[in-house]
């Protein structure tokens, strides 16, 4: 680790923590979102590093394509610079962590002489001076890493940085539980995939070989209704395989009327995160009841506005939606870490407008909707209606 000291340094010791009667819960409550959303915990993380030293800034960038670190999740910038960064093994100080495998720090990030300045244009724009990157790793796999920054010279001592490390462990172990619930997930699906595939195979499959050998014994045949009756006979059987091919597409596609709503919401925040590049999680926190057409649509409607507020407006690094229903209602919530919108603006017009459509539409159903906001902790837009069903528009 660098050991530059400028004059005006300050060393973040022990004595600078936050003590709190409620740090306990705080982990636990960290650690419970692993069963929940990986971008809430790396969220909740990223705030709980920041507190320790009371630092200016904190960033989390997780492992991506080809060992590449890439910044997700961010508190305290005062610019997007840094956000989304792509971060390369060995450039940089996250870069020298990741690389190194243990914690890295140092007084002036601009011009110590122990770490590459590739990013110094940037990290400039944050006014940055005092730097700490801790890998998060897992039985010697890295995952990512954690900073926290501050606008002044500064040291960092050891038990901040053991403290620091305690949650790193603690994100280690979220991302990899993410990873490998996803690569269950994949495997669950190939599986099905491969069952349905056997399934065509096993029962389409026989009546085209038959249809082929009838189509070869029409050239022996000469008695022109000999061979009209035989090609009824194929036609009917082209029938039938058509018949099993629709019904097999419908198997795939058909899904009950109670799944309507979670899997439209799943399929958005796919196709968001697709489209943007942002982290977008659906979390149904209960069962979904079995709503009419009606509800449906404009639960669905806020989700999908919402999703473009963020978008266009938030720089966001991360999305959550999440689906409820509890005492006679059924909720909709997406929740963004980016900037807050100004509490005065009128969702019926400018850049909300697609947001006073959509609430107007679920009161017209006897529901409503809610916006709270702030540039600390982003936006989250609440939508409900009675879970009732009513008639369909």
């Amino acid at each position: 680790m660098s050991e530059n000291t400028p004059t005006a340094a300050h060393e973040f010791t022990h004595s600078d923590l936050k003590p709190s009667i409620l740090d306990n819960l705080a982990l636990s409550r960290a650690e419970l979102l692993v069963l929940t959303d990986e971008a809430s915990a790396m969220t909740t993380a990223g705030q709980r590093i920041r507190e320790i030293g009371d630092f200016d800034m904190s960033l989390i960038g997780r492992v991506e394509v080809d060992g590449m670190m890439v910044h997700r999740s961010w508190q305290g910038t005062k610019s997007n610079a840094l956000h989304r960064l792509v971060v390369p093994e060995g450039i940089g100080l996250g870069g020298k962590s990741i690389m190194l495998q243990q914690p890295v720090w140092v007084r002036d990030y601009l011009s110590d002489p122990g770490i590459t300045h590739d990013f110094d244009a940037l990290v400039e724009q944050e006014s940055l001076r005092g730097m700490l990157a801790v890998p998060m790793a897992y039985e010697g796999h890295v995952l990512g890493a954690m900073y926290v920054g501050t606008r002044e010279y500064s040291s960092f001592g050891d038990r901040v940085i053991a403290e620091i490390q305690s949650i790193a462990e603690t994100a280690a172990v979220t991302l990899l539980s993410a990873q490998r619930a996803a690569t269950q997930t994949e495997l669950a699906l190939e599986a099905e995939r491969k069952r349905l595939a056997e399934s065509l195979h096993d029962s389409v499959s026989p009546v085209l070989f038959r249809i082929g050998a009838e189509l070869q014994s029409l050239r022996a045949l000469a008695d022109a209704q000999a061979i009209h009756d035989r090609l009824q006979e194929i036609t009917e059987q082209v029938h039938a395989v058509n018949a099993s091919i629709r019904r097999s597409l419908t198997d795939l596609t058909a899904r009950p009327p109670e799944r309507n709503l979670p899997v439209g919401i799943e399929e958005d925040c796919q196709a968001f995160t697709l489209r943007t590049g942002i982290p977008a999680r659906f979390v149904p926190l209960t069962e979904s009841p079995d709503l009419d057409v009606s509800r449906v649509e404009a639960l669905q409607r806020l989700v999908r506005e919402a999703l473009v507020n963020v978008e266009k407006h938030a720089d966001a690094s991360t999305v959550v939606v999440s689906l409820s229903a509890r005492s006679g209602k059924v909720t909709v919530v997406i929740s963004d870490d980016g900037r807050g919108v100004d509490g005065t603006d009128d969702p019926m017009r400018g850049s909300q407008l697609g947001l006073g459509l959509a609430a107007g539409r679920l009161e017209r159903l006897g529901g409503g909707m809610s916006v709270v906001s702030d540039d600390e902790s982003g936006t989250t837009v609440r939508g409900w209606v009675d879970a009732l069903e009513g008639p369909s528009t």
